[in-house]
């Protein structure tokens, strides 16, 4: 049976996959919606909202257990390293822009053109926020 550190390592994994999925599914729904007819634009634009949704619980989970993984693992933040600190904001910077994203959405929901063009910006740097956090999450745990 796994212990609660490896419970909560799974559990973060999880977000992880949750997150990038939601991402890179969201890149690749926006170039087929590009390309789509008009009558094909409004089935496949319900795709990345639900996907962002999915994405959102991956960020929570993220949060939660990475939190819990610090303090049960490190006792806090106090002995953990600078490149930790650089994942950190870029979690930060990744959960303003998600939130952003969110508030786009519902622009868009209300037939916002300009938001949408907005929206793929901010899924660009929520991606790079992400990549960021996790190649800074190697080098501080490898």
């Amino acid at each position: 049976m796994p212990s609660a550190y490896q419970t909560l390592l799974i559990l973060h994994f999880v977000g992880l996959t949750l997150g990038f999925s939601s991402s890179f599914g969201n890149a690749v729904m926006s170039v087929l919606i590009s390309r789509a007819e008009p009558a094909e634009r409004a089935v496949l634009g319900r795709v990345p909202p639900t996907m962002s949704r999915l994405g959102t619980v991956g960020l929570a989970l993220l949060w939660l257990t990475g939190l819990s993984l610090v303090f049960i693992k490190y006792g806090g933040f106090a002995v953990l390293p600078w490149q930790f600190f650089v994942k950190l904001t870029a979690v930060v910077g990744l959960t303003v822009a998600v939130a952003y994203a969110h508030r786009l959405q519902g622009l868009i929901r209300r037939g916002d053109a300009a938001a949408m063009v907005r929206i793929q910006t901010v899924g660009k740097v929520a991606t790079t926020f992400a990549l960021v956090a996790l190649v800074f999450a190697v080098l501080t745990f490898a």
